[in-house]
């Protein structure tokens, strides 16, 4: 009886250690449970925190999100300007849709940034981006600089800050040849220009200002700069309707002192703009009339200094036509030309050379009415609009009143066939110009 006693016993303590045993395993779960779900944001503590240094400009945004695959937390500036705001949350919104999700790792996406001012017109702003495992393993690093005029609401590029010829002017400088027109990343300084040459901002080009001060575009009154720095920014481009027919009219050999500014009255009439081929010597002449063009939002090309046939002019005779047109307007404006029109449209393979050194363009037409012989504001409207289609750019003469006589009546007509009025270059985003643009 003892015996059989002592083994129902050893069962019964058996069993009871067993359910002992069971609780205390599925209160530890509870309690794990509980614990898990009161501190699980505390895994990410570290992540919702950023460097308080260089912070002094805008307030602080936080965008937190957590999704089964990701955690993300990221911490940007909110600045005085709502298109620069825009810019930088698109930049971020675009990063994380281009994330990858991984299905072995729930990833975290962290991003701090650092911000300054420089004379109360430029905005520096660095973004990095880390994105790590779960592990915290680093699994890549992206950083992003951006530089904003405050003045003018404008993302910065080279091309806003050199002008057109700083690869030749530059050349001694080790990596200015790996920099675009188009380079946004860039860092004003007090006193140089930065430009990274790669993405990751390891490699940079340093220019300074006071070294290179015919090259320097930045209108700012501490900045050393032939740059203008009372010219409004030009008039935004109207909206097109692609589905409907556009055409570039072309002026050149102006600006004349009376014309010039009618034509823009009659474009803006109907919400259109054009192109105006400047000479040089009239640019000089009428310097605010240039002005008012630029701010308008009309575009202005080259059309050399006095009009020679540059293939009778040896390269030095090519070039001082170009630079000496290209300063004026430049003194005027704080703009550089990007095409030319030689001349009758007449050039070489030397004269080509000297204008592709000074990174211009030729621009030529495909309709030319030929004004300045028809001498007849009616015939003039006749060559326009019996001649024009869907692309076409036509050369014209805003020196002749009689031709601006004519595109009066023809602009009226043309907008009646639906036709919409563009500057070339807004034309060659919709066309390809293969026989006008070289």
């Amino acid at each position: 009886m003892k015996y059989e006693y002592t083994i129902k016993n050893d069962k019964f303590n058996r069993k009871k250690i067993f359910y002992i045993v069971i609780i205390m395993i599925v209160f530890a779960i509870i309690i794990g449970g509980l614990f898990w779900f009161i501190n699980k944001d505390n895994i990410y503590d570290k992540y919702n925190v950023y460097d308080k240094k260089n912070k002094d400009i805008g307030t602080i945004e936080h965008y937190k999100d957590e999704t089964e695959n990701i955690y993300i937390s990221l911490y940007y500036p909110k600045t005085e300007s709502e298109d620069f705001n825009k810019i930088i949350n698109q930049y971020y919104k675009n990063y994380i849709k281009e994330q990858k999700v991984s299905e072995k790792s729930k990833d975290i996406l962290y991003m701090d940034y650092s911000i300054d001012e420089v004379y109360d017109q430029f905005i520096n702003l660095k973004l990095k981006i880390e994105k790590f495992n779960e592990d915290e393993k680093l699994i890549s690093s992206t950083n992003k600089i951006f530089s904003y005029d405050l003045k003018n609401n404008t993302l910065l590029t080279v091309d806003d800050c050199l002008r057109n010829l700083y690869k030749t002017s530059l050349a001694g400088i080790n990596g200015i040849d790996k920099i675009n027109y188009d380079n946004s990343n860039i860092r004003i300084e007090k006193s140089k220009l930065v430009i990274y040459t790669d993405e990751n901002l390891k490699e940079k080009v340093e220019i300074n200002y006071a070294d290179n001060k015919d090259l320097i575009k930045l209108a700012n009154k501490n900045i050393p700069s032939n740059a203008p720095i009372d010219v409004a920014k030009p008039t935004a481009q109207p909206k097109i309707d692609p589905n409907k027919k556009i055409v570039a009219i072309t002026l050149d050999d102006g600006p004349h002192k009376t014309n010039t500014l009618r034509t823009i009255e009659l474009f803006e009439k109907y919400n259109g703009r054009a192109t105006f081929l400047m000479l040089g010597k009239n640019v000089k002449l009428y310097p605010d009339i240039v002005k008012t063009v630029y701010e308008h939002g009309f575009e202005i090309g080259s059309h050399s200094w006095d009009h020679p046939d540059l293939r009778k002019l040896d390269v030095d005779g090519v070039n001082k036509q170009i630079v000496d047109t290209q300063n004026e307007i430049f003194s005027i404006t704080g703009f550089e030309p990007k095409i030319i029109r030689p001349p009758y449209g007449a050039t070489n393979d030397m004269s080509k050379e000297v204008i592709a050194n000074n990174g211009l363009k030729i621009a030529l037409w495909n309709l030319d009415t030929e004004d300045w012989k028809l001498k007849d504001a009616n015939k003039i409207k006749d060559a326009i609009v019996d001649n024009a289609f869907n692309g076409a750019v036509i050369l014209i003469h805003d020196i002749h009143t009689f031709t601006i006589d004519g595109l009066e009546m023809a602009l009226a007509e043309l907008d009646k066939r639906g036709y919409q009025f563009v500057t070339l270059d807004t034309l060659s985003q919709y066309f390809e110009l293969k026989n006008v643009l070289r």
